[in-house]
């Protein structure tokens, strides 16, 4: 949509294109990692998704729930209320424009379920008004089994900096990792992963400090490679193919 006309998006809302909202953070992840990661790991996988199933793709929001690492160095966080506020005045210019599927597509965990609730809230204060559909769903989530799988660490290995991160950003961005930097760095398996099967209770407690050495990373990135990075793109787009190929399918059967 950045290099869009306004004409030429009208014409896509016309012509009842889906739209893509990525949302990322501007956060620490690890000495070895840009602040951006998660920002340009939602769009770039958006905007795989949006060529295969004809949708735009918004500006990507770039500040997120990110309170976990505000100590560290470049962490710009948004309070969750705020968060929330900002997502829901976002979707909700989406459709009261015309856009009738709009997709919250996360690559930072903790907005995750920040925007189910906006998803959930839009429909509570819109559909008497506009027929549409939101979806709410982390880039990650559809293809969990399939990255489980794959991957090189032990459980726990993939949280945040970790072995998926680093191989989507060695396999899309390598001048910007510096996986030389991780030595004399903690880091290691967290009590939680991305996509290995856990228990789906969510515990949370004190924060990390750089005083106490950590290092802003949950899991282990020395197991990332670019092969991995691969990969793991290829199972995730494929994933959210069919997820949304499948549910506009079931949603047009219902109208």
């Amino acid at each position: 949509m950045s290099h869009m006309t306004q004409m030429e998006i009208a014409d896509a809302i016309a012509g009842n294109r889906a739209v893509i909202v990525p949302t990322g953070a501007t956060e620490a992840h690890g000495p070895h990692m840009p602040v951006d990661t998660d920002t340009h790991q939602a769009e770039h996988i958006a905007l795989l998704l949006a060529d295969r199933i004809g949708a735009l793709v918004a500006p990507p929001v770039a500040y997120g729930v990110s309170m976990t690492f505000e100590h560290f160095p470049g962490t710009i966080s948004l309070s969750i209320p705020t968060y929330q506020t900002m997502m829901f005045e976002i979707g909700a210019a989406l459709v009261r424009q015309g856009f009738h599927h709009v997709i919250l597509l996360n690559g930072n965990r903790p907005s995750g379920t920040a925007n189910d609730q906006v998803a959930r809230y839009m429909v509570d204060q819109l559909d008497a008004d506009y027929d549409f559909k939101v979806s709410a769903v982390s880039y990650w989530e559809p293809a969990a089994g399939k990255i489980h799988a794959m991957r090189n660490s032990v459980v726990g290995g993939m949280g945040h900096g970790c072995e998926l991160e680093a191989s989507l950003q060695l396999a899309t961005r390598p001048e910007l990792v510096k996986m030389d930097r991780l030595e004399g760095a903690k880091y290691g398996p967290v009590g939680w992963d991305l996509v290995a099967p856990t228990n789906p209770t969510r515990t949370y407690m004190r924060r990390p400090r750089p005083k106490a050495g950590h290092a802003a990373i949950f899991g282990d990135p020395t197991k990332a490679t670019a092969e991995m990075g691969r990969a793991s793109i290829e199972v995730i787009v494929e994933a959210l193919v069919e997820t949304f190929t499948n549910l506009q399918g079931s949603y047009d059967e219902r109208r």
